[in-house]
């Protein structure tokens, strides 16, 4: 076997490792700063959570199988963390929110929409 294809079935090997495996990330309602709790692939692609929707972006549910090959997944203030769970009254305003994806064209990365790195700027003092 040649240096390449062992590379190549790496690769292969790490990318299903890395779909396979879950981890606990928390997020935060964007009106009520309310907590969330989501089990998401080990390698996060995540960009920003919004209150509102990215043009053009294909959200999916929580409840979709295949939510992590959509633009982001749109969540629901204090019931989707309520799925598979017994709890009755949870905590949350019942607001809908949008945690979103980076994307790519042509291999590169999309800027579209507020970027969890971005800070703001007082530009407008001078």
């Amino acid at each position: 076997m040649r240096g390449t294809d062992i590379a190549q079935q790496t690769i292969v090997y790490l990318n299903n490792i890395e779909m396979t495996t879950r981890i606990e990330q928390t997020y935060t309602c964007p009106y009520c700063d309310t907590i969330h709790v989501l089990k998401r692939p080990a390698i996060l692609n995540d960009q920003s959570v919004t209150a509102t929707p990215i043009e053009k972006y294909e959200y999916s549910s929580l409840t979709d199988e295949n939510r992590e090959e959509k633009d982001g997944i749109a969540l629901v203030c204090g019931v989707d963390d309520r799925i598979g769970t017994e709890r009755e009254h949870p905590d949350g305003c019942g607001r809908q929110f949008y945690l979103n994806f980076i994307t790519y064209k042509d291999g590169s990365r999309v800027k579209s929409g507020p970027w969890l790195e971005d800070e703001p700027r007082f530009d407008f003092q001078r």
